[in-house]
C-alpha cells in the first residue's frame, strides 16, 4: 500500500513515529520473550523474574503463587496466598487460581477464606469437576457430610471416571455404601464399572455385591470383559456357588448374547458363538505359545458360526492343558460331557480329548474322555461322570497327554464345538 503525503515535511514525523512505534514493538517483544523463557525454567528463581518484567500478566503470578505452594523442599504458603491474590486481581475469571488459593488457606489453618474462595471458584466455574472435588474433600474433613456427598456427586457427574476414587474417599468417612451409592454415585453404568472393578481388586467382596445389584437393577447393556474381574474374586474367595448364581445376570447385560446352551448345562457358550473368553464363567485359554496357537474359526464349525481351533506346530512332545471353563457341580450328581470333534493332520498315538477336574476337601479327582488325532470329520465325544462328595468347584479343559511313543512332537489341528455338561438320571445312562 502506498501512503501519498501531502508535502515532503510530513515524512520526518511519519518516519519517527516508526521508528518509535518499531522499537517499542521490540521492547515488548523481547520482554515477553525473556518472561517466556524464564517460566519454561519452572524454576521459583524464574517465576520471580517473570512477574518481575511482566508484573501485568496473571499467568505469571499464578505460576509463582504455585511454586510457592507446592515446593516439598521449601514451601511458603503465605507468599503462595500474596501470588495468588494478585494473579485474581488481574484476573478474577481464574478458576484455577482461585481453586489453590483455596488449598493455600485451607493448608494454613484460614477455613473462612478456604470455603469462599471455593465458593467463588465455583460461581466462576460451575461445571469443574476439580473444584467439585476439592470442594467436596474439603466439606468431608469439616465433617459435613450431606454438602460433601452433593460435591462429590456433582464431580462423579461431570466425570465418571472419578468414581472409584470418589467412592473410595468418602467411604472413610461413610462406611455405608447404600449411603453413598444413593447421595454421592449417579445411578449410571459409567460409574458403576470402574467402582465395581476397584472394590472387586481390593478383595471388598460385600461392598461390591451391593454395586452389582445396582448395576444389574439398570438393565443396560455392558461389555462382558467389564464384569468378569468380580466373578473372578467370587472365585478366588471360593464362593463360586454365588458366582455361579448371578453369572446369568452378567450374560443378560451383554449387547449380544450368545445362543442357549443345553437346559443345566455347567458349561456356558459351549459353541464359542460369544466371541469371548477371558474369565468368570467364561472359557479362557492362551492365545498362543511356542508350540501351541488357540483361536476362534469361523471356517470350521459343527453348527453355528464358529468353532475352537488348536493348532499343534510339531516341536514338541507335551503335556497340554488349556482351554478351560470353571465349573460348579452338585455332588453326588451324575452328568454327560459332550462335545464334537474334528481333527486334520494330528499326529501321534495322543491327540486332544477333554478332562473334567473337580476339587474336594479329601482329595481332588480328574477323569478324561477317548483321545482323537488323525484326521477325522466331526466325531461326537461322551463321557458320563457322577461328582463326587465335597466337590464344588472345578474345570472342565481341553487336554492332550504327554505321549510315550518315539518321534511324538505333536503336529496338526483341532475343532471342539457345542461342548455341554449336563445332569442326568438314571435312566439316561446309554450313549
Amino acid at each position: 500500500m502506498n501512503i501519498r503525503l501531502p508535502n515532503a515535511r510530513a515524512r520526518g514525523p511519519l518516519l519517527l513515529f516508526c521508528c518509535l512505534l518499531a522499537a517499542m514493538l521490540g521492547y515488548f517483544g523481547l520482554r515477553n520473550a525473556f518472561a517466556a523463557h524464564e517460566l519454561g525454567l519452572d524454576t521459583r528463581a524464574g517465576y520471580e523474574r517473570a512477574v518481575h518484567v511482566e508484573p501485568a500478566n496473571p499467568r505469571n503470578w499464578y505460576l509463582l503463587g504455585r511454586s510457592y505452594l507446592y515446593d516439598f523442599e521449601q514451601p511458603d504458603t503465605p507468599r503462595a496466598i500474596q501470588a495468588l491474590r494478585k494473579s485474581i486481581a488481574l484476573d478474577p475469571y481464574s478458576a484455577e487460581a482461585l481453586l489453590d488459593l483455596a488449598i493455600a488457606y485451607d493448608s494454613e489453618g484460614d477455613t473462612a477464606q478456604a470455603r469462599e474462595a471455593y465458593i467463588t471458584a465455583q460461581r466462576v466455574y460451575p461445571l469443574s469437576a476439580d473444584v467439585s472435588w476439592s470442594y467436596g474433600n474439603f466439606l468431608l474433613r469439616l465433617g459435613e457430610q450431606d454438602a460433601a456427598l452433593r460435591e462429590i456427586r456433582k464431580t462423579v457427574e461431570l466425570d465418571p471416571k472419578r468414581s472409584a476414587e470418589a467412592f473410595s474417599r468418602a467411604l472413610l468417612a461413610q462406611p455405608d455404601a447404600n449411603v453413598l451409592l444413593d447421595k454421592a454415585m449417579p445411578p449410571t453404568t459409567a460409574v458403576y464399572l470402574p467402582i465395581l472393578h476397584t472394590l472387586s481388586a481390593a478383595g471388598d467382596l460385600d461392598n461390591a455385591q451391593r454395586v452389582w445389584d445396582r448395576l444389574v437393577s439398570l438393565h443396560e447393556k455392558v461389555q462382558l470383559r467389564d464384569l468378569v474381574v468380580f466373578f473372578n474374586e467370587l472365585i478366588r474367595q471360593r464362593k463360586p456357588e454365588e458366582a455361579t448364581r448371578m453369572w446369568p445376570q452378567a450374560v443378560s447385560m451383554m449387547q449380544d448374547p450368545p445362543p442357549p446352551d443345553p437346559p443345566g448345562s455347567l458349561l456356558w457358550d459351549g459353541g464359542f458363538e460369544s466371541g469371548y473368553a477371558g474369565g468368570g464363567f467364561a472359557w479362557r485359554f492362551v492365545p498362543a505359545t511356542s508350540n501351541v496357537q488357540i483361536s476362534l474359526d469361523r471356517s470350521e464349525k459343527h453348527s453355528g458360526e464358529q468353532s475352537l481351533r488348536i493348532l499343534f506346530n510339531g516341536h514338541e512332545n507335551m503335556n497340554f492343558e488349556d482351554g478351560c471353563h470353571n465349573i460348579t457341580p452338585q455332588a453326588g450328581q451324575r452328568y454327560l460331557l459332550t462335545a464334537w470333534v474334528k481333527t486334520q493332520s494330528l499326529t501321534s498315538s495322543e491327540g486332544v480329548r477333554l478332562q473334567i477336574f473337580v476339587f474336594t476337601p479329601t482329595k481332588n479327582e480328574s477323569v478324561t474322555t477317548e483321545e482323537v488325532h488323525g484326521t477325522q470329520d466331526w466325531k461326537q465325544i461322551r463321557l458320563e461322570w457322577t461328582a463326587p462328595q465335597g466337590a464344588v468347584f472345578g474345570t472342565v479343559c481341553m487336554k492332550r497327554r504327554m505321549s510315550d511313543q518315539p518321534e511324538s512332537d505333536i503336529q496338526g489341528a483341532a475343532w471342539m464345538d457345542d461342548i455341554a455338561l449336563v445332569p442326568v438320571g438314571e435312566s439316561s445312562a446309554k450313549p
